[in-house]
Parts: C-alpha cells; structure tokens; sequence
C-alpha cells in the first residue's frame, strides 16, 4: 500500500524544522555567532507549504507533496527543506521538479556535495540526461586513476534499481570510453552489453579483461553466460568450472555450477559438487535433498536411503523424502514399506502419484478390491482437477486389468469417455483393454481416433499395427503403420516386438528373428521372449526357442501370452 511506503521514507523533518524555527528565537550564544546565521524562521507560507507536503504524503498524494515541498523550497532557506524537496520529488517521479530543488539544496549547503550528487545522478539517470550523468559520476568513480570499488558497486545497484537498460548502457558505454582499461567498469558494462544480446561486444571486453587478469572470477561467470546464451552448454560449464576453482568459497556460486551439471545430466559430478556444499551447509535442507536424488541418479541408493531419512527425521522436504523412499522401496520390490512412505506423502506435487501408485502397490499384493476404493476415495478430491482425474481412471483401469478382470476395466474407460470422449490416454488404454476382450472392431476404431488426434502418436501407431499384425490379415497395413512406429523411436523393444512379429506373420522368419534378437537384448519381458520363442521354434531352432520361453517363464511365469504360447507347442 503507497501509504505505508511514504510513511517509511518521510522522516519526521517538519518536527525538526520547527524546533529550528523555535531555536531561531532563543538568545544566541557567542559559539552560535561563530556559526554563522541561524535558519529562517517558519512564515505562515512557508508552515503551510510543509504542513500540506506532509499531509499530502501521510494520505498517499506524492503529486502534491512534491508539489508543496519544491515551492517551499524556493522560499526557505534550510537546506533541509530543499533536500527533503528533491528527495519527495524524485519519489513521485518528478523529475524536472527534483533537479530544481536539488540546485537549491547545493546552492544553500555546498558541503553536502557528495549526498547532493548522489540524489542528482539519480534524477539525470531518470531524464536520461547521459552526459550530465556521466560528468557528476566520474569524480566518485575515479581515485588515483583507477576505479574506486565500492563506488563501482553501488554504480551497478543505481543502474538496475533506478534507470531503463537503455540509458544504464549508454552510460557505462560513455564511462568505459573516458576511462578505458578499468576491469570493474568493463565487466559491469559487459553484464549490460549480454542483456542487450551484444554477444559478440561482451565478449570483447571479457576476453580483454581475462588478458589484464586471468584469474577474475567474475569475468569467467559473465563468459559463462555469453556463452550459455549462444548455446555452447559445454563451454559454459567450463567457463563457470574456472569461476568455481577461483572463488572456491562461494557456496552461491558453486550450487549455480552443480545445477548446471544437473541441466547437462552429469549426475557424478553434480553429486561431487553437492558433497561439497553439503559438507560445509549440513543444515541446508535444499542441498541435503539434492544430493539424495543425485545418489539415486548414480546409483548410491543406500547413501539416498540415509539422505531422504534425515530429511525426514529434520521436518524438512518431507513429503518428497517420502516419495523418493517409497519409489527406492518399489524398486527393489519391498511393497510394504513403500506403500507406506507412498502413504505419508502430504498434499501438493507428490501427493497424486504417490498414492497412486500406493494403491497399484496394493494391488500386487492381492488387495485389488481395497486399491479400487482408495483410487475412487482419490477421485472424489480430485473432481475439479481434470488431468488428475484422467489419471485415475487410467490407474483404475490398469489395477484390474492387473487381476485380468479386463471387462470391469473396459467399464471403467467407458465410463470415462463419456466425459471426455476426446481424451487420447483414455482412447488408447480402452483400445488395448478391448484388444484382450477381442473386441477388435472397437479397439481399432478408438486407435484410429487417436491417431486422427495425434497423428505421430508413436504408441497409438505401435498398438494399431501390432493388433492388425496379431489378428487380422491386413499384414502389409500394419507393417505400415509399425514402420511409422519405428521411424518415430527406431530402438524401442515393444516396437521392435511389433515389427519382428509382423514380418513372422508375413512369413519373413530371418528378419523376424533380428528385430525380436534386438528387442529382447534391449529388454527381457515374458512376451518378446514368447513370440521369439515361437519364430525360433517354427524356424527350425526348437533348443534355444525352449531357453527363451524358460527365460520369459523366469520373468514372469503367469503371463498370458507366454503360458498360451508354450502350452501351444506344448512346452
């Protein structure tokens, strides 16, 4: 709220230029004397103008305190009231205004010199008024013939608090011109100079100030980001490497550097880099959970297990420790437990597939029936979120069609398009769920919407082939369409299974044999090991197509189309 903002920066000046206007009535004092002559004394208008300014600016009306102040200003001679003038005006942004009372504010208190051109800079910066800036910075700037650093610093704050990126550039461009070589004056204009998109000039001047002093941090960051921004990812980390290796104490510094590891997916020396600062920030919970999931990413899962612990045991990140733990548990098949850190995951990002996959957990262990009922508990507090309901209908249809209780599933997506009968997830898993009911007519009729959808829907395009290939004679369509699969991910297993297992339907056995060679060295699943099996077995290669099928049985025993394959060749 303005109101409150005004009161902050307006001092209680009118108080002290009363108590001035009292003293100019007391006896003076020999000392007094020496000092010179007393502040005027407060007439009518004069008390006016000030009481108004104030009254103005306690109400939130900038336009007319500026207003009241510059006027009393050019009547009163109390520096004060002149440099309380400029500093209101430049507030409501005033700026003519603010450099008259600045003028008279210099003119009543030359010793001020310094804070008067601080405020005037500020209202050149505004008017855009360059060379008038330029001229009243250099002597704050400039010491011995060099930059002053703390000048230079709070340079670089004025320009990106108060001035267009416009004027902060021709002013910096003016400054480094008047005086060249100066590092400090360089990178700040170069900072300028990438924001503009000026790649090519901020290189320039980084590269010359890398010659001048190679060892500057800040000049290896700013080359990171040219660099960042032409594209050049490896260059850019390289660049923010050496920044890292000369500013070895900068934990701000050092997280950008391990982020950026994270962003190119080098995940071993991300971890390094979070190692570091977990070491010297043990209390940093947003270091602690990065450095558990880069342990999950490189395989430390015992060293994540105790990171996203601790996390928990602290308070902090909860919620996400208890997801990770529970993805880590179901990874390695412990359900019990991990449907139990999938349970504790409170409301938020992690909330929906956790409990999701809660109840999918569930499932597996026997209890359909009750993972049915927390996915429609689920679907009652997620009415008014679309994709989330979406998603658990998908997640109820796959729980049953997990129990092969397919028709119940194919009722599950019924109901579902009815309300969104567009919905390509929901078109496709009905599709595969009406394949396994033999229900061929509707389950290329609802690929075949998907597909009219999302044209290169390269599981839409796999399924639609596969289901001709496996149930129909339109053997050459569907190569067709698993062709588009293939062009679309060329070394995915299930669309190579696809593919290997048209060409043994089109009788081609050899190229059949190498697709599905491929798919099941890409991915042993009990299916790719059934229809190698087969194609193996009608080639005349009955002894190794007998230890695929053991290999797929060892995956997983009861699936059905292994078990059918098998009991067909009476295996």
């Amino acid at each position: 709220m303005l109101t409150n903002r005004v009161k902050k920066i307006l001092p209680a000046t009118l108080t002290l230029l009363l108590l001035a206007g009292c003293a100019a009535n007391a006896p003076r004092s020999d000392a007094q004397e020496a000092a010179g002559p007393v502040q005027q004394e407060l007439n009518g208008e004069l008390l006016y103008q000030l009481l108004a300014g104030e009254f103005a600016g306690s109400r939130g009306d900038m336009d007319a305190a500026a207003e009241f102040y510059v006027e009393a200003a050019t009547s009163s001679d109390d520096p004060r009231v002149a440099a309380r003038a400029a500093h209101i005006a430049l507030f409501a942004e005033h700026y003519d205004e603010a450099v008259a009372a600045i003028n008279r504010w210099q003119a009543l208190s030359p010793e001020a010199s310094d804070e008067i051109t601080r405020v005037r800079v500020l209202a050149m910066l505004h008017l855009g008024e360059v060379d008038a800036v330029v001229e009243h910075l250099t002597p704050m700037l400039m010491q011995s013939g060099k930059i002053n650093d703390t000048a230079i610093t709070a340079l670089s704050h004025i320009l990106q608090k108060e001035a267009e990126p416009e004027t902060s550039l021709a002013v910096l461009r003016k400054l480094d011109a008047l005086h060249p070589q100066q590092p400090r004056l360089m990178l700040l204009r170069a900072r300028y100079e990438v924001n503009a998109s000026r790649f090519d000039t901020a290189q320039g001047l980084v590269d010359a100030v890398l010659a001048m002093a190679p060892e500057t941090g800040d000049a290896w960051l700013i080359k990171a980001q040219i660099l960042a921004a032409q594209q050049n990812e490896d260059g850019a980390i390289e660049a923010v490497s050496r920044a890292v290796g000369l500013r070895s104490d900068d934990n701000q510094l050092r997280l950008q550097y391990a982020r950026m590891l994270v962003q190119r997916k080098d995940y071993a020396t991300a971890w390094q880099q979070f190692n570091i600062l977990y070491e010297r920030q043990p209390e940093n919970p947003d270091v602690l959970l990065s450095l558990g999931l880069l342990s999950i990413e490189i395989g430390k899962i015992d060293l994540a297990n105790d990171y996203l612990q601790l996390l928990i045991d602290k308070g902090h990140h909860s919620s996400q420790a208890h997801y990770y733990l529970g993805r880590i548990q179901q990874s390695q098949g412990k359900l019990v437990v991990a449907i139990a850190n999938f349970e504790r995951v409170e409301k938020g990002e992690y909330y929906l597939d956790a409990h999701i996959r809660a109840a999918g957990l569930l499932a597996m262990t026997g209890a359909v029936d009750q993972a049915m009922v927390q996915l429609q508990n689920l679907m009652a507090a997620s009415a008014s979120d679309n994709d989330g309901v979406v998603r658990l209908y998908l997640a109820q249809g796959e729980v049953l069609s997990s129990a092969q209780r397919n028709r119940e599933a194919f009722n599950i997506y019924n109901t579902a398009l009815k309300n969104l009968p567009e919905n390509t997830d929901l078109l496709y898993a009905r599709a595969l769920t009406a394949e396994k009911l033999d229900m061929l007519d509707v389950a290329e009729s609802d690929l075949r919407l998907v597909l009219i959808h999302e044209p290169e829907n390269v599981n839409a395009l796999n399924a639609l082939g596969y289901t001709l290939a496996d149930h129909s004679q339109r053997l050459q369509e569907a190569k067709s369409y698993i062709l588009k699969a293939v062009a679309l991910l060329p070394n995915d297993p299930s669309i190579l299974d696809s593919l290997g297992w048209v060409y043994y339907r089109l009788g081609e056995y050899e190229e059949s044999v190498k697709h599905l060679r491929k798919a099941f060295a890409q991915f042993e699943d009990a299916e790719i090991a059934a229809h190698l099996g087969e194609v193996l077995w009608v080639s005349g290669q009955t002894e190794e197509a007998g230890k695929i099928w053991q290999r797929g049985a060892s995956l997983r025993a009861d699936h059905p189309v292994l078990v059918e394959t098998m009991k067909r060749f009476k295996q």
